[in-house]
């Protein structure tokens, strides 16, 4: 049976009950506490899990149009982590300076 989540309008102590589906519709909900039957319905938000694909596409889709080096660099390390390699110690340490915040043009003058 599902487990319905309300709020009691008159003492605004919350509760749950377990319904069937078919009991939901003719239930006489009243509050546990109070006794009142002014109660409203609580609708939690729902977590949808996502695979990695659609997770990296999101995060590429944030960082698109960014001029923020933190933003790169948290795509880039993102990618790397999925990917399950370690990084050269030189590359490792241009991500890190991304994350930072340093701009891609100042990193890029201590390789040259």
């Amino acid at each position: 049976m599902p487990i319905y989540e309300y709020i009691c309008s008159a003492c605004g102590k919350p509760f749950s009950l377990f319904l069937s589906y078919a009991d939901y519709d003719t239930a006489s909900v009243r509050c546990p506490d109070c006794g009142s039957g002014s109660v409203r319905r609580r609708i939690r938000p729902v977590r949808v899990a996502t695979g990695e694909k659609a997770r990296l596409e999101k995060i590429s889709e944030e960082a698109a149009g960014s001029d923020s080096p933190q933003m790169l660099g948290k795509v880039m390390r993102t990618i790397q982590e999925n990917s399950g390699r370690e990084l050269p110690p030189d590359t490792n340490e241009a991500l890190t300076r991304l994350e930072r915040g340093e701009s891609p043009a100042e990193i890029d003058k201590d390789y040259d």
